[in-house]
């Protein structure tokens, strides 16, 4: 499956989900009040901790080793797969018991509740928790999809999980089911979506990979490698989650649920970068193992700049119409408390949006190290920060320590990993990502400051319109920004659309002149 079609899936599959998860939070939102959606972003920071805590860089350590060893070793791979796969299992039954014992304590010494019961907000976070929770043996199988580099596969099976969790929330909600029915339908939604990946590693690396194996010998082998992954997402969740935890232990139930959705929204900005990630670090992890340095060098530069022309279009998506999506969503009342937050998350996201594939490099290069030293500072560094800042000022203080935690990445990872991994100099990264910014900034600035001259500035088709202008004026200056060997791809991408589109005309016309 080639690299460009993995990702291209990837886009289209992510933009697909993204529309869904809208329509029914929406809905949620006027059915059933912003206190349930409080409660499902508590359950996914809540399970994210256990997630982190009990994958032990499983997934990751899956997919690259799949990669590496599918075709030359298939025993060893399938070991792999069974023995992570028990693991995998084993840490969703311990976590789902913890959860269920937790949650009480936590309602009642953590969140403030205003208008739902205490038993219904404990109940809800139980059973949508122990849902969550299907992600962690989900993972693993879907590492497997990714190890044999068909995110194409992968991204029908994700679409088919996440479309069918939300098409259900928008079929209970509107038949007028509340907290307890839309907990239930993420238990139901859950196990249905588990299907689909475990049928695909069946295919894939044969129904005796699904086979629960103890091969301690595998398990030590990699046991180096995972416990720094392991760490490292540790290390990662107390920072990044940071800003959840402060804002459910300060301020309202609701408010947690306002800026669940803004850092939802703006998370799906970076489906671009996401696809690309997904599809890069396997073949990257196969580059690197097999062949020569040039090759994968080759192979980053051109990820490098596709991530960040097709992801700047994407940030300033959101940037431009993130307030539209709001509006849609919730009503005017909402917009003027989710802006600033928006904003803020959004400038956080476009800065780490820039280090996806290098952080995925440095793993394919077995040197997720640089990855953890960095978080490790970032706990002293910006953790702190973290929590003052939702104290003193909220939302819009919690997102702006997103901006914070990009920047501290910025300046520690980066000459880190240019230094180790592509041993250069971090100037000429910099260099190239100020280049495609810079050429961001002064197409949508001037679109939006011409929009701001008419008076249509913050108005719905002002905003649409300034980014129609800004993003073709983007990939025109931008293209010059592109290397030689992206645009080759390109060229080529275009010549066999406009022969598919050629050979289909000359099919019609023949079958017409029968």
């Amino acid at each position: 499956m080639s690299l460009k079609r993995n990702i291209l899936s990837g886009i289209i599959g992510q933009g697909a989900v993204m529309f869904l998860s809208l329509i029914s939070t929406r809905l949620v939102f006027k059915q059933l009040g912003a206190e349930v959606l409080g409660i499902i972003s508590f359950a996914v920071a809540l399970t994210f901790f256990f997630i982190c805590l009990t994958d032990m860089g499983m997934s990751i350590l899956v997919a690259r080793e799949v990669a590496v060893h599918r075709k030359e070793d298939i025993d060893y791979a399938r070991n792999l797969i069974g023995s992570m796969s028990m693991l995998a299992w084993a840490a969703f039954f311990l976590s789902c018991i913890i959860v269920v014992i937790l949650s009480p304590l936590l309602v009642d010494k953590w969140l403030h509740i205003k208008t739902m019961s205490r038993g219904s907000v404990v109940l809800a976070i139980q059973i949508i928790s122990v849902a969550l929770l299907l992600a962690i043996p989900r993972a693993v199988y879907g590492a497997v999809v990714s190890g044999y580099e068909r995110i194409d596969l992968w991204n029908i099976a994700n679409i088919l999980t996440v479309g069918i969790q939300q098409m259900g929330m928008i079929g209970v909600v509107a038949l007028g089911g509340g907290v307890f029915q839309v907990a239930i339908w993420y238990i139901v939604s859950a196990i249905i979506g588990l299907i689909p990946f475990v049928l695909l590693v069946a295919r894939l690396a044969g129904a005796k990979s699904l086979q629960f194996l103890w091969r301690p010998d595998i398990v030590w082998k990699n046991l180096h490698f995972g416990s720094r992954l392991f760490a490292n997402s540790m290390v990662s969740y107390l920072v990044t989650q940071a800003d959840r935890w402060s804002i459910s232990k300060f301020l309202p139930l609701s408010a947690l649920g306002y800026y669940g959705f803004a850092q939802g929204l703006v998370s799906k900005g970076a489906i671009v970068t996401g696809a690309i990630a997904n599809a890069a670090f396997p073949a990257l992890s196969s580059s690197v193992s097999t062949c020569e340095k040039s090759v994968w060098m080759s192979q980053y530069e051109k990820l490098q700049d596709l991530c960040c022309y097709l992801y700047i279009p994407v940030s300033a998506a959101v940037a431009m119409l993130g307030i539209c999506i709001t509006y849609f969503v919730f009503n005017s009342e909402i917009v003027g408390i989710i802006w600033l937050p928006l904003l803020y998350l959004g400038i956080g996201q476009f800065l780490l949006g820039a280090l996806y594939v290098p952080y995925w490099l440095a793993i394919a290069m077995k040197n997720p190290g640089i990855a953890l030293r960095s978080n490790l500072w970032a706990l002293v560094v910006v953790l702190p920060f973290t929590v003052l800042l939702t104290f003193r000022f909220g939302l819009s203080g919690a997102a702006f320590s997103a901006i914070l935690y990009s920047v501290w990445q910025l300046i520690y990872f980066v000459p880190r990993f240019c230094s180790i991994c592509l041993e250069r100099s971090a100037k000429v990264w910099f260099i190239r990502l100020g280049t495609f910014s810079g050429i961001g900034i002064i197409a949508y600035g001037t679109a939006w400051g011409s929009a701001w001259l008419i008076g249509e500035s913050l108005s719905i088709p002002g905003l649409v319109t300034s980014y129609i202008i800004g993003t073709i004026v983007f990939i025109i200056a931008g293209w010059f920004a592109v290397g030689r060997e992206l645009k080759g791809e390109f060229r080529e991408m275009l010549e066999k659309i406009t022969m598919g589109f050629m050979r289909k005309e000359t099919c019609q016309r023949q079958k017409s002149n029968r």
